[in-house]
């Protein structure tokens, strides 16, 4: 058996989910060992029989759980119609043969795990509505391959709580029909993070009623958002906004030259904002109070990447921090100092900031960012992965080696991938003494070539590493040790 039939047949079936003429697969013999699903079953028990989905099979919902699953119920009806090419009935009640439970109360598993018992009928049963729906995708899966599946029991459940994907808006504009496809991918995949780097070099994607003047022609509009975010709860696909600042403001800057930051010469720079005027913060407050409530996630990352390096050319910078942090502060403390400001308006609006590891230096300044800022780790800047635990913060694995995929540079190695890389091994082959202080790990579509690929390229090159990401982020035993292309 080789993984890359594995990943084909789950390709086709989100493709499936979007067809109406889509049907379940004829029934096929049994294969030997667990069902074939990406990611793999966590633990699989056989037992005689099969189940046969049929012309009348329905969903039937556990009375005493329908108030809580009526959505992922409709959901999955309207996705599993899709794969069979009719309407599919939801009901309360007991499952008769060939019917697909739904409920809850199962104990012992996390929120997204679940307990899955095929026989006569299907039954997913839950801890929590999260884990009913990853059931769901699995029965997805599995239909699409056979119209029947061996009997026996899953018990399944992921090994990071964030797995998923980020793409460059700010770079290069990805249409909402692309990202409305993705979402379903995500979810079908058992990806539950998406995560929108809304601004950078090339453009500021998201209007604006505060700063009109700074919105690029080809943007989201706020319902644009709204309904993307709306079927993101729908396929439990959590959507997090990033407007990166105080570096990579080239679309900002274009409508604010004043704002640039320039060195001791009188150059201004493209993308860095000047730290030392007030009307800079003003600006980015505006920005951050307009569109924390349009984002209902709990996080709102600051980027904080890629600022100033030599900070001596610009000494704004210094009497600035000295001015507002005391006589023996650094240029540093300026960015700093940003970052815990930035940090303040976020958690005021009760959401965790997040932002990039690189500035984060050891001796470099009087201040710290603020313990509990989440901070994503993409390559060996700064402090390492255990400083920055010890230092109070989250950290999570956004390595550059294998998660990167650069459009006109550097791609994800998936065989590697696959093979060799955790989730808990950083870039350079850096650990945690404590795992669960990283949450997990997305893949990262980063435009700085927006040209070099279309859209519909990208979708394509990022399937495979996808679907290796959601097999070593979900943690379960791999259905074969190598990858084969």
């Amino acid at each position: 058996m080789r993984l890359l039939r594995l990943l084909i047949a789950a390709l086709c079936a989100v493709a499936a989910l979007s067809s109406p003429a889509a049907a379940v697969a004829a029934p096929a013999q049994a294969a030997a060992g667990p069902p074939q699903t990406v990611p793999a079953l966590r633990q699989w028990t056989a037992a005689a029989g099969a189940y046969t989905f049929t012309g009348s099979s329905r969903i039937v919902v556990d009375p005493a759980h329908a108030a809580e699953l009526s959505e992922e119920a409709a959901t999955f009806a309207e996705d599993l119609g899709a794969l069979a090419g009719r309407p599919i009935g939801v009901v309360t009640g007991s499952a008769s043969p060939g019917d697909i439970a739904l409920g809850l109360g199962e104990t012992g598993l996390p929120a997204e795990g679940y307990r899955l018992t095929v026989g006569p009928s299907v039954a997913v049963r839950a801890t929590a509505a999260a884990g009913a729906f990853y059931g769901t995708r699995t029965v997805l899966q599995l239909l699409h391959q056979s119209s029947s599946v061996p009997a026996g029991t899953a018990v399944d459940w992921p090994a990071k709580a964030e797995r998923g994907l980020m793409i460059d808006q700010g770079r290069k504009f990805f249409t909402v029909d692309w990202v409305r496809q993705h979402i379903k991918e995500l979810a079908y995949l058992k990806l539950n993070y998406f995560h929108f780097h809304l601004s950078d070099t090339f453009g500021f994607r998201l209007e604006s009623s505060t700063h009109p003047e700074i919105v690029s022609a080809e943007h989201y509009s706020k319902q644009d958002i709204a309904d993307l975010v709306a079927l993101g709860h729908k396929y439990h696909v959590t959507i997090v906004p990033e407007i990166d600042t105080p570096g990579h403001m080239n679309a900002v800057l274009a409508a604010h030259p004043e704002l640039r930051l320039k060195n001791s010469s009188g150059a201004a720079s493209p993308d860095f904002i000047d730290l030392s005027l007030p009307a800079s913060y003003d600006l980015i407050k505006d920005l951050v109070n307009e569109y924390l409530p349009l984002f209902p996630a709990p996080y709102w990352h600051i980027g904080a990447d890629e600022y100033v390096t030599d900070y001596a050319k610009y000494p704004q910078l210094l009497s600035y921090a000295r001015a507002h942090y005391g006589a023996g502060a650094t240029a540093k403390d300026t960015y700093y100092g940003f970052v815990n400001w930035a940090d303040d308006l976020v958690r005021a609006a009760g959401k965790t900031t997040r932002m990039w590891n690189d500035g984060i230096k050891a001796g470099d300044g009087t201040l710290t960012p603020h313990p509990g800022i989440l901070v994503e780790y993409w390559y060996g800047y700064g402090l390492t992965p255990q400083q920055l635990a010890a230092a109070g913060h989250t950290v999570a694995n956004e390595s550059w080696t294998p998660t990167y995929y650069v459009l006109g540079g550097a791609k994800p190695d998936t065989k590697w991938m696959y093979e060799t890389w955790t989730p808990d091994r950083f870039e350079g082959g850096a650990t945690l003494t404590d795992p669960s202080k990283n949450p997990g790990s997305l893949l990262h579509v980063w435009c700085d070539n927006p040209n070099a690929e279309t859209q519909e390229q990208i979708g394509a090159g990022i399937m495979y590493p996808l679907r290796a990401l959601a097999q070593q982020t979900w943690g379960s035993p791999k259905p074969v040790a190598t990858y084969a292309a």
